[in-house]
């Protein structure tokens, strides 16, 4: 529950697949340190301009159901999607 007893809104139905179909894999094997959940292509290419070229994460796409690679191999992060691991 949320402040004062509310419920919070409705997953939209690209991230509500992870929660009922992910979630508890993740929660038995435990998170991998490039793995990042839910966040933004914005937040995921903030995360990696100070990293070393070659570095990735893996991000839970927002514009499909699947996830999203996120990778660094210039002076601009770049994302490719996947569908499917």
């Amino acid at each position: 529950m949320t402040e004062a007893g509310k419920l919070p809104p409705p997953l939209p139905p690209r991230l509500d697949w992870f929660v009922h179909t992910q979630m508890g894999q993740l929660a038995q094997d435990g998170v991998p340190k490039w793995f990042h959940g839910a966040i933004s292509r914005e937040d995921a290419e903030n995360l990696l301009e100070s990293q070393p070229l070659g570095s990735f994460l893996i991000r839970v796409s927002h514009s499909h159901v699947g996830y999203t690679l996120s990778y660094n191999v210039s002076a601009e992060p770049k994302a490719a999607a996947a569908t499917s691991w």
